[in-house]
């Protein structure tokens, strides 16, 4: 966690690899975990007081973005569920992951 903590302050999301997010996850506690069937899982993990919402791109880079609390990132993982809900419904939807 300590590579990300400096970049989390000023960079919205960070692009980690596969190898990246098994040492994350293998270091982190699971808070939420939901597979998406569409863009595979969607997490949110806690390292100490450290919440990371985790989550893979349409174009399949996996992101990770800091955030205040789990409520706040609750909120973004309802948000994108509810959009994947659509997509499955066949909405032509799509997701900006890098807002």
């Amino acid at each position: 966690m300590k590579q990300y903590s400096e970049k989390m302050k000023t960079e919205k999301f960070i692009v980690i690899t596969s190898d990246e997010l098994t040492n994350l996850l293998n270091s982190s506690k699971i808070i939420f975990e939901q597979d998406t069937k569409l863009r595979d899982y969607i997490r949110i993990l806690q390292i100490d007081d450290n919440v990371i919402l985790q989550e893979t791109t349409n174009t399949g880079e996996i992101i990770i973005r800091a955030f205040k609390n789990v409520i706040e990132a609750m909120n973004l993982v309802n948000d994108r569920l509810s959009v994947y809900d659509k997509m499955w419904d066949g909405c032509g939807c799509k997701i900006n992951y890098y807002e």
